[in-house]
């Protein structure tokens, strides 16, 4: 984990994390802390949620070669973008838009939440792996 920017407001959060479940956990955690001390405490729990949403189909469908999961947290006085990304082989994104789980499913709706939770959610994905970028505007009870 590394912290770019001065100690207290940092500009943005880089995180390496093994492709395993147990980094879920840790994920969730140090988004919500750095959301918080961004002033996004409104947004924290849809944030983090997000994100690990987003880092389970990383575990359930990529696990890279090198066994690395990233995101990157990008705070502004508005928005906090977070990017989420992995080095695997890729998907075709188009089959995301015709996949409806079944309602007795257990898996497969990981983008549907993310989506939700999210103000703005573009998925781009190729033979070099796949970024989720996600976008979470500020509301108007924080104040800066």
């Amino acid at each position: 984990m590394r912290f770019i920017g001065r100690k207290k407001r940092a500009k943005r959060l880089s995180v390496h994390l093994p492709c395993k479940k147990k980094s879920l956990r840790k994920a969730r955690s140090i988004v919500k802390k750095f959301a918080n001390k961004q002033g996004f405490s409104a947004e924290a729990d849809d944030i983090a949620l997000a994100v690990q949403e987003a880092l389970k189909n990383i575990i359930q469908h990529a696990c890279p070669a090198d066994n690395t999961m990233r995101f990157v947290l990008i705070p502004s006085d508005d928005e906090m973008i977070v990017e989420v990304s992995d080095r695997g082989q890729g998907f075709d994104v188009e089959t995301l838009k015709f996949e409806t789980p079944s309602p007795t499913a257990l898996h497969g709706r990981g983008v549907q939440i993310i989506k939700g939770l999210m103000d703005d959610v573009t998925i781009t994905s190729g033979k070099n792996g796949t970024i989720v970028r996600m976008q979470k505007k500020k509301s108007q009870e924080n104040p800066v």
